[in-house]
């Protein structure tokens, strides 16, 4: 991601529609799929931090992200913070109940995306979950991608595949962000058409109304989200469980 991009996350992340639909919803996936009490949460690919920060009244909440400057703005929001890649997480096989990443996978710095989804199984406890956000539609580049260093979208069947190699039950897959998808396949066409191609950012001031406007409509998204899955959207969202040890009962002979 392009240095610039951190601050502008951080200046609009509490109110941006994004960011509030997306949180809102990978907090309610984790209550709906792993209650518990003093969950342990890794955060892989912190960015500047309020997912994590919002997350601590579920449980201890870690963060981890290879970016000095995501882990600085982190840090001013008073996150517990290492400097990692998904990669090659720094901490023991089933530690956490719960790892969730949004929008990480698919990064440049990400070299092999099944060796971090490896980690992610590997630190996390048996029966503990998995929350994923990652963009869809492989044919859809747009210019924010190159300013976030996307490298690359992803189709439904591809995640779906790379969860279940990696040894993952997959107990939710769909697309999210279905009432986006006509705005960014204008701005696609838009593009398209466009000689120049600045790289700019889709992260900026948002007309109060409609910012406000498309926080309901993406909430009331959410609630259905949990319930069905939608049909297409800009971006995939999964919950998949490490599955616990196979009991292999032995006969007294």
């Amino acid at each position: 991601m392009e240095i610039t991009e951190y601050k502008n996350i951080y200046n609009h992340e509490d109110s941006h529609f994004y960011y509030v639909s997306i949180h809102s919803l990978a907090i309610s996936l984790i209550k709906q799929y792993q209650k518990g009490r003093k969950i342990k949460i890794l955060d892989c690919g912190c960015g500047t931090g309020l997912l994590a920060l919002q997350m601590q009244k579920l449980g201890k909440v870690t963060g981890i992200d290879f970016s000095s400057e995501a882990l600085y703005f982190a840090k001013k929001r008073g996150i517990k913070v290492k400097k990692a890649s998904v990669e090659k997480l720094p901490f023991k096989d089933n530690t956490f109940d719960v790892v969730i990443s949004i929008d990480v996978l698919n990064h440049k710095s990400i070299k092999n995306d099944l060796t971090a989804l490896s980690e992610i199984y590997r630190v996390l406890k048996p029966n503990g979950i998995t929350i994923i956000r990652i963009p869809a539609n492989s044919w859809m580049h747009l210019n924010h991608d190159r300013q976030v260093h996307m490298k690359y979208r992803i189709n439904k069947n591809e995640l779906l595949d790379k969860l279940l190699k990696s040894g993952f039950i997959v107990e939710k897959l769909s697309f999210i962000n279905l009432v986006l998808f006509p705005l960014s396949l204008g701005r696609f066409i838009w593009e398209k058409t466009q000689k120049q191609k600045k790289v700019d950012s889709l992260i900026s001031n948002v007309n109060p109304l409609i910012n406000i406007l498309l926080i309901k409509i993406l909430l009331f998204e959410a609630a259905v989200f949990k319930k069905i899955n939608l049909p297409i959207g800009i971006g995939l969202m999964t919950v998949s469980r490490k599955p616990k040890p196979s009991l292999h009962l032995r006969a007294n002979l």
